[in-house]
């Protein structure tokens, strides 16, 4: 059943604003989005330093309550109620819409814009419909971020490029250790270093196949940031990890992966542990993604003391 403030949303004002307004948007999604629109955040915070000739591009966008003067309100993000940034030539958008209400605003934002830059240039009178198929730009295949509202999005862009379902969706949930949560570091677990790339290139190739991810970079690139660690007992390396991401305030681990043959040892426990004290020897908090379709990951943290703490969703509208 519809709620009365689902039936009547208040009024909402929708607007692009400029690039410079990017760190204030940022702002938002890390105040408001409970954690799970904080990686997105980072890469909205070096917006201002995009190229000039690059920025027509990028659309940044925000939805505020209508004033009741009648006057536009002022374009501040910290008042608003969500945020989009949508780039056209990448045929993407990254979206916090917490609000259903906010989600079909966006949602309205992108079907018009596609609309108008579905065709370039315009079709002539004399054009076959042959002719009409080569204009056509690929309208929007990417959307990520806060899964709520992303949901509430779907049907409509879904519309756009004549798909019933997505090509593909991945739904992660976003998970943190509370502060009041103890962790223990392990002797057994250190950073990866050279002659460890044999054992960590079976660990990209293993992982790809059980999640279906890649991991697109270089090990010995990976074994001189210092950001890679493995747990070796009885000289064997029995597992793996990293930081993902490293931001001002938190860090994210990722690619957790015990090898097959060690398994339901509690080494992924002890692992995960260790990352965590090191993380907060860094000052700052750990945070990391899994898979919701992952159940034995996501009971893993949480008999550990991690909480959810939301839902991020990237969609793929269209297959590559």
């Amino acid at each position: 059943m519809n709620t009365k403030a689902e039936q009547n949303p208040p009024p909402l004002h929708i607007a692009r604003t400029g690039v410079d307004k990017a760190p204030q948007a940022a702002d938002l999604l890390r105040q408001s989005g409970a954690g799970v629109m904080d990686m997105i955040a980072h890469f909205w915070d070096r917006l201002p330093q995009t190229p000039p000739l690059l920025r027509d591009d990028l659309h940044l966008v925000g939805a505020w309550p209508e004033s009741q003067s009648g006057q536009p309100p002022d374009l501040n993000f910290h008042q608003a109620l969500g945020a989009m940034l949508y780039v056209p030539k990448a045929h993407r958008a990254d979206v916090f819409a917490p609000d259903p209400a906010v989600a079909r605003a966006f949602t309205s934002y992108l079907t018009g814009w596609e609309r108008l830059i579905r065709f370039e240039p315009p079709p002539s009178q004399d054009q076959t419909p042959a002719d009409t198929n080569q204009n056509m730009i690929t309208p929007i295949t990417y959307v990520t971020g806060e899964a709520g509202g992303i949901e509430t999005m779907l049907p409509q862009l879904l519309a756009l490029v004549n798909r019933k379902v997505p090509a593909k969706k991945l739904v992660n949930l976003m998970m943190r250790l509370p502060d009041s949560q103890g962790a223990e570091s392990s002797p057994r677990v250190r950073v990866a270093k050279q002659g460890d790339e044999q054992t960590l290139n079976r660990w990209r190739k293993l992982y790809s196949q059980e999640r279906g991810i890649l991991f697109d970079a270089d090990v010995d690139e990976w074994i001189k940031s210092g950001n890679v660690f493995v747990f070796e007992d009885d000289d064997q390396i029995k597992a793996a990890a990293k930081f993902d991401l490293i931001l001002q305030n938190i860090v994210e681990i990722g690619g957790v992966f015990t090898f097959p043959e060690f398994r339901k040892q509690g080494i992924a426990k002890e692992l995960v542990g260790d990352l965590t004290c090191r993380i907060r020897q860094m000052n700052k908090k750990p945070v990391l993604q899994v898979d919701e379709s992952n159940d034995p990951a996501f009971a893993l943290y949480r008999n550990a003391g991690w909480v959810e703490i939301g839902r991020l969703s990237r969609v793929w509208l269209m297959p590559d």
